[in-house]
């Protein structure tokens, strides 16, 4: 509601009615000549009333996206009112003035009239202006990429609101901060979770203003754009576009027609018709004045014509978009543009300024994603940024084949720590010291007398360095796409129990440790990437002898855990052994419904089978079986320190936003049963080897390939375990029980993990019942651990049937690139409604 003040002037009175009688028509331009003629008028005798009308056309200015003229009006207001003393109008126009920075790219001076507004606010105990002022203070961190302080912003919002719902206002401003924070959540690439807020919305949509609906419109059209589907996308853009167009607001029409555009570049590839609709946005973008859009406008028709190979006129966007992006303060514009400005120089064959550009665009990355506190949004928003990553590899790959020797071999090599390590490392938090990622040479010194195979798949070709202590060499291996397909093809294969094409793993061994050469070290650790994560490298030939016969071999996020996974703490264990098992998870519990879902059974079996193995090691077990087996419970054993943790149970997938793998416990009071990777990944969790053996897992597709957090191995590795034992494809309970029984044999002697499984498996090519590779080549170590035990008593016997059959990462997935979200902040003060929400691109 606008606040039109008492006029001393009868005549005043009137026109101030008469504008506001126009504005209620929709006749906004004609509104705002009355408004300013009323200010202009009572100016020397009503100042009052003079602040009141500068104020009201500072709204409609604002709405109708002539943001510099608004500016001014609001300005001009804001003087007048400092002058009169009267705090709640001084934070409405603080308010206001905030709004129209935000719009002109000031970033910073509209975070500053905003915490204004909101301590002005907060002592007057105005709990509306307050959530709106929030709402405001979120989305200015937004459009600098402050992703993690906006989503608490926007999340104090509707808690205020929330505390306030007997308000008329309320549900209305609880709707805007869902939608702010799903557009928090696009930027991030948590599309899903997004969504699911978005539904919230839409049930109540006939409750929203135009605006509003608009906003909403773009909002869930971004997320059917970026889950692959064009066509409601589409329909959602169109309708935002008619109602927009109705409101007279250019700025929103820029941001539809900006998603417009994306539709037909990204998912249809029309590039004429995307290049019309991003040359429409970046008009009416520069008509409103909207610095926001007109970055994003100028970056997506930039990357466009980079495309089309049009360099210079790439270049001029581009180069536009990042001289927006440095005066507003928008972190996302930054390193956009620098990333696109990089692939020009690589274009024309400049790689030398290509990666100078390209590691500023990193350092901004890297800067926003230290701010995430949530493991999973970190990992989702890295995905959508490795592109920029990928490109300096390339080229410091091609300057290196130019200039063998040069250095560009081991500046590659750090590119790709940065890269590969960082879901792991930013969670490690308290579990490791100088959990950073390595440089080449402190990869050197780590890798000892042993060798490192670090693999990245670039947008075109596959790379491998080759580390061991004397030096790094970079092998560019081809055109990625076949080597990943035949890798896809042999865990196929194995995964049905059938032998993978001879071929197929000739090309793999000659193309994948060919470059390594004789391999005479006793020690091999790998680093996959994509779908090299899913192939048994121990199968692999060098010189005609299996990798497992040669070494013992072992698996990494990246070559960086060397630094940090040999770093842990050093403990005095209470167990050898702590095994979890049989779990009851009782019907209506959210565990007992995704069991049912999956129609998981029982584990009665499981009991057994963990008692068997606390014959085969020496030192104390405890078990946790038939309902024991609780979350509670293995917080406090991992707590206390134990040498193996084995985790026989279930695993399923939840397919609700922003969860995924689970593994199932019994539920007990507040925990559920569930263990997820984010909740596993902040554990205070102390043990040298996590064995995961879980009962017919349920574990599926659809987590992105660079999210290494949300896999179950790497959450264990990030809470505190040097090493975890998981397997590539279900093997079978006879094999598992009979492998698992040769493993904590040879465990029990005292020999490392690594050299204990490659003993097991040899054990397992030897004899004629078990020598397929599908029942030996499956079970993989992810990690670095040490002996677990340091004796070994002589007992064997039979009937262990623990199925281990957790994936080590998710397959390579195509991800197409997140959206660019633009926030709107909330005028207040005026009769526009009181918060105008995000809209996202």
């Amino acid at each position: 509601m606008i606040f039109l003040g008492l006029l001393a002037v009868p005549l005043s009175a009137q026109t101030i009615d008469q504008a506001d009688a126009l504005q209620a028509e929709g006749r906004l331009p004609e509104a705002v000549r009355v408004y300013q003629a009323v200010a202009e008028a009572a100016a020397q005798a009503d100042p009052e009333t003079s602040a009141t009308a500068r104020n009201n056309a500072c709204v409609l200015l604002t709405q109708l996206g002539d943001f510099r003229a608004a500016l001014a009006e609001c300005e001009a207001a804001l003087r007048i009112r400092r002058a009169l003393g009267e705090p709640s109008r001084i934070a409405r126009t603080l308010n206001n003035t905030g709004l129209c920075l935000h719009y002109l790219g000031d970033y910073g001076a509209a975070e500053s009239r905003f915490r204004e507004a909101l301590e002005v606010n907060r002592l007057r105990g105005d709990a509306e202006s307050q959530v709106v002022n929030l709402s405001n203070l979120g989305l200015v961190a937004t459009s600098e990429g402050r992703y993690n302080w906006a989503l608490e912003r926007h999340a104090e919002a509707a808690g205020l609101a929330s505390r306030n719902s007997s308000e008329p206002w309320a549900e209305s401003q609880i709707q805007v901060a869902h939608i702010n924070q799903g557009v928090v959540l696009e930027k991030l690439g948590a599309y899903r979770e997004a969504l699911g807020l978005y539904r919230g919305v839409l049930e109540h949509a006939d409750r929203l203003d135009p605006r509003r609906s608009a906003s909403l419109r773009v909002n869930a059209g971004v997320v059917y754009r970026n889950l692959g589907d064009p066509v409601s996308a589409l329909d959602d853009f169109r309708e935002a576009i008619r109602i927009y167009e109705a409101e007279g607001d250019k700025a929103g029409l820029s941001n539809a027609w900006l998603n417009i555009g994306l539709v037909h570049h990204l998912n249809l590839d029309q590039p004429r018709e995307a290049e019309e609709a991003y040359r429409t946005a970046l008009r009416l973008a520069e008509e409103s004045g909207d610095r926001s859009e007109e970055i994003q406008d100028l970056f997506y028709l930039g990357r466009l014509l980079l495309e089309q190979k049009r360099l210079d006129e790439a270049e001029r966007a581009f180069s536009r978009s990042l001289d927006g992006a440095r005066r507003s303060g928008s972190a996302e514009g930054r390193w956009s543009a620098l990333d696109g400005l990089g692939r020009i120089a690589a274009a024309r064959g400049q790689d030398e300024r290509a990666v100078e550009l390209l590691e500023q665009a990193m350092d901004d990355i890297e800067t926003v994603r230290g701010t995430l506190r949530r493991g999973s949004l970190r990992a989702l928003f890295f995905g959508e940024k490795r592109p920029v990553y990928t490109a300096a590899v390339e080229a410091l790959g091609r300057l290196d084949a130019r200039k063998p020797g040069a250095g560009y071999a081991e500046r590659a090599l750090d590119v790709v720590q940065r890269a590969k390590g960082r879901e792991l490392l930013d969670a490690l938090g308290g579990s490791a010291t100088g959990a950073s990622p390595l440089r080449a040479d402190q990869l050197r010194a780590k890798v000892g007398d042993g060798l490192l195979l670090e693999y990245f798949a670039g947008d075109r070709n596959l790379y491998l360095w080759v580390v061991r202590e004397g030096g790094v060499e970079l092998a560019d291996l081809g055109p990625a796409r076949p080597i990943l397909d035949d890798a896809k093809a042999v865990h196929a294969a194995l995964a049905r129990r059938q032998e993978p094409d001879p071929a197929r793993l000739d090309r793999l061994s000659k193309t994948l440790l060919g470059p390594a050469g004789e391999i005479d070290e006793s020690e091999v650790r790998i680093s996959p990437d994509g779908a090299l994560r899913y192939l048994p490298f121990e199968m692999l030939t060098v010189s005609g002898d299996p990798l497992v016969e040669r070494a013992a071999t072992s698996y990494l996020p990246s070559g960086s855990a060397l630094g940090w996974l040999r770093q842990l703490d050093q403990y005095t264990p209470a167990y050898t052994l702590a095994g979890f098992g049989a779990p009851e998870v009782p019907n209506g519990s959210p565990a007992g419904d995704l069991a049912a879902r999956y129609r998981l059974p029982p584990l009665p079996g499981a009991v057994r089978e963990l008692d068997r193995l606390t014959q085969l090691l020496p030192g104390r077990h405890t078990l946790r079986t038939r309902g024991d087996d609780t979350e509670g419970e293995l917080r406090h054993l991992a707590y206390n320190g134990v040498r193996i943790v084995h985790l026989a149970t279930h695993t399923v997938i939840d397919e609700r936003p922003g969860r995924g793998a689970a593994i199932l416990f019994s539920p007990d009071g507040e925990d559920d049963g569930l263990l997820y990777p984010e909740e596993i990944a902040t554990l205070q969790y102390r043990a040298d080897l996590t064995v995961l053996a879980g009962c017919r897992t349920a574990l599926a597709s659809g987590e992105g390939e660079g999210d290494a957090l949300a896999s179950l191995t790497g959450s264990f590795l990030a809470a505190g375990s040097p090493s975890v034992l998981a397997t590539l494809w279900e093997v079978g309970d006879d094999a598992t029980a009979a492998f698992m029984e040769q493993l904590y044999h040879e465990l029990g002697k005292g020999r490392r993990p690594a050299e204990a499984l490659r003993r097991a498996k040899q054990r397992f090519r030897e004899d004629p019942r078990w020598q397929r590779p599908d029942l030996w080549a499956g079970y993989v170590l992810i990690g670095e651990a040490p002996r677990v035990a340091y004796s070994h008593r002589l007992r064997f016997g039979i009937g262990f049937a623990v199925l281990a059959a957790l994936a080590l990462t998710p397959w390579l997935l195509d991800r197409r690139p997140g959206a660019a979200a633009s926030a709107r902040p909330a005028p207040s003060g005026g009769s526009a409604p009181p918060e105008t929400p995000a809209r996202s691109a």
